[in-house]
This record gives structure tokens, C-alpha cells and sequence, in this order.
């Protein structure tokens, strides 16, 4: 059932009730269809096929689809929900790599309007704007949260990454030494429940194939061999943002399957 109003629905500055208000509507079964889009990479003798959402997701209302922006917390609880991991920097890169549609960040001023909902939609608006109705994997919907090493010892602390550009300083990568650059290099200064429009919810499926077999994404991304193929930090030693509580899966949504897209 699709939510009329459900932007004007939300509270006007973010926090726990809007947090929950997204997960709900999720729970509801009011997301938006999601387009699975392949990123493909090869690394140590291996080939992955990985599965990502081809925009960031959104909920249905009356008014069409609204990209909506949530907390690390909330990402990783909605990571649980639907089968899905948060991205490593070296994914974020490569959905980057192979994006089919590539718009420049919508950036807006760091003030205290960052984290109200009108910004949120306002930023959705300006989104869908630049991506004009293309279709494929799209990239710069949003800024990231990712799943990194750096967080080990950090406890309540989140890592952000994205904003594609070619005028910023910053570089690509874990180590901010790879070939693109980007405004929003690996960053862990904010909280797990710190939000702003920027930080939408890019999907990333645990299914995957690895030389041909179907595999869950948590084994390889902790494989001392494999790991390569979607981290460039090592294999991680956390698949999961740390002191967030696990949330069951839901089955509402279709599960995704590569052998759908590919």
C-alpha cells in the first residue's frame, strides 16, 4: 500500500521517530521494487559477481518513490531485514567503476538544516533531477555507510564514503591512495546515529557467485584469499557494524539472485 504524504508524514528533524517510521514502512512491505544491478570484479585468480541495488532505496508514496536518508544503526538493521550487507569502500568503488549512470553529488551547506526531513526530499527532488529517468546502476545517489576494518576499537562509531567528484583533493580508497577522487574520503567521525540528507541506503546483496558458485557475501568478505575481491583493507574482521542488535530477516521481498540480472 503506498503511503500518501509519507515525506510530510515524517518528523521535521531527524531522531528515533523517523528512524522508525523508515523501518516500518519497510517492514510493511512499502519499499519501492528493487532493480538488482551485477558488479563484477577479479582479483587473485577469482572472479565475484556481486549484487547491488541500482539506486539507493526508496519508499512508495502517492507522490512516486522517496530516497530516504537513515543513521548507520538504521542501515545495518535494514541490512538484516532484507539479506543484505553494508558495502566496503572497495565495492563503493567499484559500483562507481561500473555505474551505467553517473550524476555529480548534490551538495548542500553543512548548516542545521542538514538532518531536517524537508531536506531530505528536497535532496530526493534534486537526485532524480540529474538522473532524468535514466535506468541502470546509478551512482552518487548518496554518500555511503560502509563496513571497514577502521572501525575495530571504535565502538558507537560509523564510516562514511562517497560523493564521487573530480575537483576535490581527497582519493579513492581505505588508505586514500586509489585513481578517483571524491569528496567524502573514508571517514569515522560520526556516530552510528548521526544522519544527514547525503547518507541514503545503497543495497548489497549477501548472494553472490564467486568463480561460478553461489556464495553468501559474509564468508568472502572475511576469506584470508577471497577477501580481495571486495576489500582492499584485507579480510574483515567485523561484517557487521559492532553493539547494533541483530534484526531478523523479513520476507516480503523478493530475494536477490544473480542468476535474475546476469
Amino acid at each position: 500500500m503506498m503511503q500518501p504524504g509519507f515525506g510530510a508524514s515524517l518528523p521535521r528533524n531527524a531522531g528515533p521517530e523517523r528512524e522508525n517510521a523508515i523501518l516500518n514502512a519497510i517492514e510493511r512491505g512499502d519499499m519501492a521494487p528493487v532493480s538488482w544491478a551485477p558488479v563484477r570484479n577479479e582479483a587473485a585468480g577469482h572472479k565475484i559477481t556481486l549484487l547491488v541495488s541500482s539506486d539507493a532505496l526508496r519508499i512508495r508514496t502517492a507522490d512516486g518513490p522517496l530516497r530516504v536518508s537513515v543513521t548507520a544503526r538504521t542501515m545495518q538493521r535494514i541490512a538484516d531485514m532484507l539479506g543484505c550487507v553494508l558495502p566496503t569502500v572497495r565495492i563503493c568503488d567499484l559500483i562507481w567503476e561500473q555505474a551505467a549512470v553517473k550524476i555529480t553529488p548534490c551538495i548542500y551547506p553543512a548548516n542545521d538544516l542538514m538532518a531536517t526531513t524537508a531536506r531530505m526530499i528536497e535532496y530526493d527532488a534534486a537526485v532524480s533531477q540529474k538522473v532524468a529517468g535514466r535506468s541502470g546502476l546509478v551512482e552518487n545517489v548518496g554518500k555511503n555507510w560502509c563496513i571497514s576494518n577502521r572501525l575495530l576499537g571504535q565502538e558507537g562509531m560509523a564510516a562514511n564514503y562517497g560523493f564521487y567528484a573530480s575537483e576535490p583533493r581527497y582519493r579513492s580508497g581505505t588508505n586514500g591512495l586509489g585513481p578517483y577522487h571524491l569528496w567524502q574520503p573514508l571517514g569515522t567521525r560520526h556516530s552510528m546515529d548521526y544522519v544527514d540528507y547525503s547518507q541514503t541506503i545503497r543495497l548489497v546483496s549477501r548472494t553472490c557467485y564467486v568463480d561460478g558458485e553461489k556464495r553468501d557475501l559474509v564468508d568472502i568478505l572475511t576469506d584470508p584469499t577471497l577477501a580481495a575481491l571486495v576489500s582492499d583493507d584485507g579480510p574483515l574482521k567485523l561484517v557487521r557494524l559492532p553493539g547494533v542488535e541483530v534484526t531478523d530477516p523479513i520476507d516480503r521481498y523478493p530475494v536477490a539472485d544473480v542468476d535474475a540480472v546476469v
